[in-house]
């Protein structure tokens, strides 16, 4: 391939097109996972397990970093049923606590490490603003700061090898400006705004690690991925992992003409930690369903804000505090 390829449909990457669910694309990842290992924070429920599910049935061991063991163990449980002989392993991560994110990096730094999905977040946010760390609000907390200092902690692992980190963006960063001079929400806080700015500085941050991990000339890739419009009411059911209830339905059915399930949402995960096309891609590319909210996968365009330097040089500074001051990363 003479060209980097940056948007449009997979088949650039000589690999065909994914299938539009985790579990009919069974066949076509069938052993990339061989002999990786992946970790997947948030993985006890909707993206994040069936990310976690994904990767088990390609062949990886798969690592729950999750809060609760508890659902965690129920996770694994039922991906164990689902894929027989699924490698899977529990550690523990708060993505609300710089202290967690630390121990988890210790925990991982002496392992091997091959992908890791920064999947855990919050989606019902506080109706009002709640403080966080870093003088942030909690929302910003949850889905940001605690990753940030985890990918800190990790930062040789992306110099010694070809780690993929997916980092989980969103369509709703399309619908909503993001204010980068007021990420912390100290004035004009709404708990959709609160959402959308902390899913567009971590979608900004994988896609300016992308572009850091080039211009360093490390092997690893960062890879910013959005789930379209994934709700569990469009989601098969699974006891203890997915049970919506019935006014849950019947709004997925609603919306079915413009939504899709989490097991569809979560193929754009796998792919991009999977694909063998990734080295003909060019830095910070954005993986998504064709139509934004549903449809199959492909290199998808990101909200502008997500690509200005205005907001990924906020979205840094924001990662160097997360990690005490320190950049690993530093150019």
């Amino acid at each position: 391939m003479n060209r980097e390829v940056r948007l449009g449909s997979l088949e650039q990457l000589g690999q065909g097109l994914p299938q539009a669910n985790i579990h009919d694309n069974h066949g076509r990842w069938k052993s990339l996972g061989d002999g990786k290992t992946a970790v997947v924070t948030g993985a006890n429920t909707g993206l994040g397990f069936f990310a976690s599910l994904g990767l088990a049935a390609a062949g990886a061991h798969v690592i729950l970093a999750c809060r609760n063991r508890l659902r965690a163990e129920k996770a694994m449980a039922a991906i164990g049923s689902r894929v027989p002989g699924a490698n899977v392993e529990f550690m523990q991560f708060d993505a609300d606590s710089l202290t967690s994110a630390t121990a988890l990096a210790a925990e991982l730094r002496g392992r091997q490490l091959d992908i890791l999905v920064a999947n855990a977040g919050m989606i019902r946010t506080p109706l009002s603003r709640e403080p966080g760390l870093l003088e942030y609000e909690r929302t910003m907390t949850t889905n940001v700061i605690g990753h940030a200092r985890l990918l800190g902690e990790l930062a040789e692992k992306f110099r010694q090898g070809s780690l993929r980190l997916i980092t989980l963006g969103s369509m709703s960063t399309l619908m909503l400006r993001t204010d980068p001079s007021n990420l912390k929400l100290e004035t004009d806080y709404h708990p959709y705004r609160a959402y959308v700015q902390s899913k567009a500085v971590l979608q900004s941050l994988g896609i300016g690690l992308d572009h850091r991990l080039r211009q360093l000339q490390w092997p690893a890739r960062s890879i910013a991925v959005h789930p379209g419009y994934s709700l569990s009411g469009l989601t098969p059911q699974i006891e203890g992992i997915n049970e919506p209830d019935f006014a849950k339905r019947l709004t997925g059915q609603l919306q079915a003409s413009f939504a899709q399930g989490k097991h569809e949402g979560s193929v754009a995960i796998v792919e991009a930690a999977l694909t063998k096309g990734l080295d003909n891609c060019a830095p910070g590319i954005f993986f998504g369903p064709q139509l934004t909210a549903k449809g199959r996968i492909s290199l998808a365009r990101p909200a502008n804000v997500t690509r200005s330097k205005v907001l990924q040089d906020a979205a840094w500074e924001l990662f160097v505090q997360a990690n005490g001051g320190l950049d690993p990363f530093a150019l």
